[in-house]
C-alpha cells in the first residue's frame, strides 16, 4: 500500500529527490535506493563540457538507471533517456517524448545549479529543423522527475482525469481528502493511504487558457472506499478513466 510520502514539505533537493524515489517505492514496488546526487556518466559529461554538473542531473541518471535495473523505467517513465548534450539548443537533455517530437532538458546557464529547472523543445523528426523552445516546464529537475511518475502513474485500484475551470473551493475540497499536500508551482499534490491526486493547470495547457485538471490514481485497496468527490468528478468530467473509475458516466 501506499503511504504518502510528503508528510514534511521538502527543503533541499536531497529532500524533494528522497520524496521522488519514496514516491516511486510505494507505486513500482522498487527498492528505495539512496540520494547520492552522482552517476558516472553525468561526471564524464561534465569533464567533456568542463563545467561540474548538477547533483540533481546527476541523481535524475541515478534514478533512471535504478528504474531500468527494477525493469519498471518504461512503466514508471514511459519515455526515453536520452541524457547528453544538444548543441542545437545549449542544454543538457534528460528525456525524450518516445513519439519523438518533444525533449526536456537543462540550460547551459542552469548546469550548475543544485536542483536547475527544466524547459521544453519542440523537436521536428521528420523535417530535421533545429528544435523550438517552447517553455520551462518545472521548476527543478527533481520536480521534472516527480510529475513524470504522476502523469504516467496507472495505479492498480485504478484512475482518472478531467478538465474543469479553475475553483479554488473544488482545491480546497480536494485538499481535504488526503492527509497532505504540497504546492508544485502552481499544481497541488495530495495524498493519502494508496491514493494521489494532481489539481492545477495542467504542464500541457497553454498558457493563454485557464482550466484546471485533476489526476486521480488510487492502488487497490481503495477500491472500496473511494471519496464521493473524486467519484462525482469522474462521473461528470468527461475525461479519461481506468479500473474502478471506468463506466462510471453511464450509471
Amino acid at each position: 500500500m501506499y503511504k504518502p510520502v510528503f508528510t514534511q514539505p521538502p527543503q533541499t533537493w536531497r529532500d524533494w529527490w528522497s520524496a521522488v524515489r519514496r514516491f516511486a517505492v510505494g507505486w513500482h514496488g522498487i527498492g528505495p535506493g539512496e540520494v547520492r546526487g552522482y552517476h558516472h556518466d553525468v561526471d564524464l559529461l561534465g569533464q567533456q563540457l568542463g563545467v561540474p554538473l548538477s547533483p540533481s542531473i546527476h541523481e535524475w541518471a541515478a534514478f533512471a538507471a535504478d528504474l531500468h535495473q527494477a525493469g519498471v523505467f518504461e512503466r514508471a517513465i514511459r519515455d526515453r533517456f536520452t541524457l547528453g548534450w544538444n548543441t542545437d539548443i545549449e542544454a543538457v537533455t534528460l528525456l525524450t517524448l518516445v513519439e519523438g517530437d518533444v525533449c526536456w532538458g537543462v540550460r547551459q546557464e542552469h548546469l550548475a545549479g543544485e536542483d536547475p529547472p527544466v524547459d521544453t523543445w519542440l523537436l521536428d523528426p521528420i523535417s530535421r529543423r533545429p528544435p523550438r523552445w517552447l517553455r520551462r516546464h518545472t521548476p527543478t529537475t527533481s520536480q521534472f522527475a516527480l510529475q513524470h511518475l504522476i502523469g504516467y502513474l496507472h495505479a492498480a485500484g485504478g484512475g482518472f482525469n478531467v478538465s474543469l475551470p479553475p475553483s479554488p473551493e473544488l482545491l480546497e475540497r480536494l485538499r481535504s481528502i488526503g492527509r497532505t499536500s504540497v504546492d508544485l508551482d502552481g499544481q497541488i499534490l495530495i495524498e493519502d493511504d494508496d491514493l494521489v491526486i494532481l489539481a492545477g493547470k495542467s504542464l500541457w495547457t497553454p498558457e493563454e487558457e485557464t482550466d484546471i485538471t485533476v489526476q486521480a490514481e488510487i492502488g487497490a485497496s481503495r477500491t472500496g472506499s473511494i471519496p464521493q468527490l473524486l467519484v462525482d468528478l469522474a462521473r461528470n468530467g468527461g475525461g479519461m478513466s481506468h479500473g474502478a473509475f471506468s463506466g462510471l458516466r453511464h450509471r
